[in-house]
């Protein structure tokens, strides 16, 4: 058994799916903020619902990245505890690669995005205000990701995933243990 963690988006998904990559269950769920008390309480609900143990679970593959710092180092902490444990295999994949289409964006803060307008570009961040003139005097009226639609009124944000189409794609890694990856350095003060 395999599951699929995504803490990023908007609502936490948690998918269990098998070696013939047929899902077994889909949880979605509000844990954003709490993360460090709350995932492992959902990953613990989702394998026993299943009459599965940890034993069971063979990959992990983590969306971890980008996203606040506290929450994407409490998101590795718990699945790298969890893999110490089964000894399993993981697999990180970026919020970017959860689209097909571009331009992907991703809500930085309040003031700002992550942006990625092609495949082969960089991530960059924009502030909202820039983000959105760009995206006007390129007239781009559609766009993947997540973003705060007051700042975006005349663009159309598409937010669905597809996380069947990312389990049938996915490329297994054999990493035993992850790294938190930022793109901003972290503010703490």
């Amino acid at each position: 058994m395999n599951i699929l963690i995504d803490t990023i988006s908007n609502k936490t998904v948690l998918i269990l799916f098998d070696n013939n990559l047929e899902i077994v269950e889909k949880k979605v769920c509000e844990i954003k903020w709490n993360e460090s008390s709350e995932l492992i309480i959902k990953i613990d609900e989702l394998i026993r619902n299943n009459d599965l143990e940890y034993k069971n679970i063979k990959n992990l593959i983590v969306i971890n990245w980008p996203w606040s710092f506290t929450g994407i180092r409490s998101t590795i902490l718990t699945v790298n505890t969890i893999n110490y444990i089964i000894n399993g295999n993981m697999t990180a994949l970026s919020y970017f690669d959860l689209f097909n289409n571009y331009p992907i964006i991703k809500s930085s803060s309040k003031k700002d995005c992550f942006v990625k307008f092609t495949k082969d570009c960089e991530i960059e961040i924009i502030e909202n205000n820039e983000l959105k003139n760009i995206l006007s005097s390129k007239d781009i009226k559609l766009v993947y990701g997540e973003a705060n639609k007051e700042y975006f009124e005349n663009i159309k944000i598409i937010d669905i995933i597809d996380y069947i189409s990312i389990i049938n794609n996915i490329k297994m890694d054999k990493a035993k243990q992850l790294q938190a990856l930022y793109i901003k350095k972290p503010n703490i003060s």
